[in-house]
């Protein structure tokens, strides 16, 4: 994990929604999740920035067979924490996260 000037680590946290989507996906798909939250961890501006009604959310892409899946994560700086919003396929997934949020 990548330490700041302080030696503290960054940490995952994550939002109900974000389990509740997770826990219905496929174990290869689950896994790679996982794998994307390491990555996050390591570096947190990995993600692309959105804006608009989303401004303050990242997204990082990533694909398991031929699927595009995206996870939205938000940064709280200073706890440095990276918050797991909601993962799933591309297909309404903006306009379902800006009605979440």
């Amino acid at each position: 994990m990548k330490k700041n000037s302080a030696g503290k680590k960054w940490a995952a946290a994550a939002a109900p929604r974000f389990n509740r989507q997770k826990k219905k996906l496929a174990p290869d798909v689950q896994a790679a999740v996982d794998k994307e939250v390491q990555a996050i961890l390591e570096n947190p501006l990995s993600g692309e920035p959105k804006k608009g009604p989303l401004r303050g959310v990242r997204v990082r892409k990533f694909t398991v067979g031929n699927q595009l899946y995206l996870l939205v994560y938000e940064l709280d700086r200073k706890g440095r924490q990276a918050i797991m919003l909601a993962v799933g396929v591309h297909e309404n997934f903006y306009r379902d996260l800006a009605g979440y949020r």
